[in-house]
């Protein structure tokens, strides 16, 4: 009787530590868990500029968070370096890449090459790719809402000039970047004349964008010495310090008006440091949020599911009434 008591206890033991090895198997095998699902490869501008840098850390807390394991590359906009970075991570076997480095060309050409691997294009377009970053038009256009309410109001709806500082041959969502700023004001005053406003190419997106802005409006005030009432858009914030530069070193702040796009540090610090009279509102994009709208967005496509090719943040113009409410002081 012994050792039938024995031989059954031993069967339920040993079929106990089955069921636990075979959970164990099953536990590790759960995606996200214990091991990456997708490898996602980043191929960015670089990170030494803050924007880009923004979107690069918080897509990788994101990935993190959703079991992405990441590879990450800079190009610097070099056609080359942006081929290479895209022809690595096919051959590392990603099964998604983000590309921010807005070189249509090269990117539209791996697509077509690799339609197995799920290209994410950020602020650019590219046939075959989805789309994630700003709704370009739609930001313009409410960044021309609030220029319209501000004329209206500061101004009594008198304006000069409309001065577009941009790299429009950084492409066609960067000229839609401007025009909507133009439609957004013109809901308001229909009026406004189109051979009013002056536009600029600014080809250089960086380093030199300050600079270059700053010389642009410089020589269009000294070109045109009686306007009183300018507004000055640009495509970035960077643009926009040049602007603030141009109208301090001049001494005209109470002729100016600046708008941009972006609402990041560049704004953000100037606006504390009192110049909101003049650089008026920058419309968000949120960088810093780019991960958190887009991993799970790019996993449901992964996945298989059915959702939309493009994504896109809602739109927000920061001033100096708002900027503590969105971004509070550290």
């Amino acid at each position: 009787m012994r050792a039938r008591v024995k031989k059954v206890s031993l069967i339920v033991l040993c079929l106990t530590l089955v069921l636990s090895v075979i959970g164990i198997v099953f536990a590790a095998g759960k995606p996200g868990e214990e091991e990456a699902v997708y490898t996602l490869g980043i191929s960015n501008f670089r990170d030494s500029f803050e924007f880009c840098w923004k979107v690069h850390q918080n897509i990788e807390e994101w990935a993190e968070k959703y079991g992405f394991k990441t590879i990450y590359a800079e190009a610097n906009m070099e056609p080359e370096k942006i081929k290479a970075n895209l022809d690595t991570f096919a051959l590392q076997g990603v099964d998604a890449i983000f590309e921010f480095n807005w070189i249509t060309d090269v990117t539209a050409k791996f697509v077509k090459e690799h339609p197995e691997i799920v290209m994410v294009t950020g602020d650019y377009i590219v046939e075959g790719a989805y789309y994630f970053g700003a709704n370009q038009y739609q930001a313009g256009v409410v960044l021309g809402r609030y220029l319209a309410e501000q004329v209206g109001k500061k101004w009594n709806g008198q304006l000069d000039a409309m001065i577009f500082a941009a790299c429009y041959q950084c492409g066609e969502l960067l000229i839609q970047r401007m025009d909507g700023i133009l439609d957004g004001y013109k809901e308001t005053f229909p009026r406004f004349p189109d051979n009013m406003v002056f536009r600029f190419e600014n080809n250089n997106p960086t380093s030199q964008q300050p600079q270059n802005t700053k010389q642009i409006v410089t020589d269009f005030y000294t070109a045109h010495p009686n306007m009183t009432h300018i507004v000055v858009g640009t495509n970035n914030d960077e643009g926009g310090l040049g602007a603030l530069a141009a109208v301090e070193t001049m001494g005209k702040e109470k002729n100016f008006f600046i708008v941009s796009h972006g609402g990041d540090t560049p704004f953000q610090d100037q606006i504390r440091a009192g110049k909101g009279d003049v650089w008026i509102g920058s419309v968000a994009y949120m960088p810093e949020r780019y991960g958190e709208f887009m991993i799970p967005w790019l996993k449901d496509i992964l996945d298989g599911k059915d959702v939309p090719r493009e994504m896109s943040p809602e739109h927000f113009v920061l001033t100096a009434d708002n900027l503590d409410q969105y971004y509070p002081e550290q």
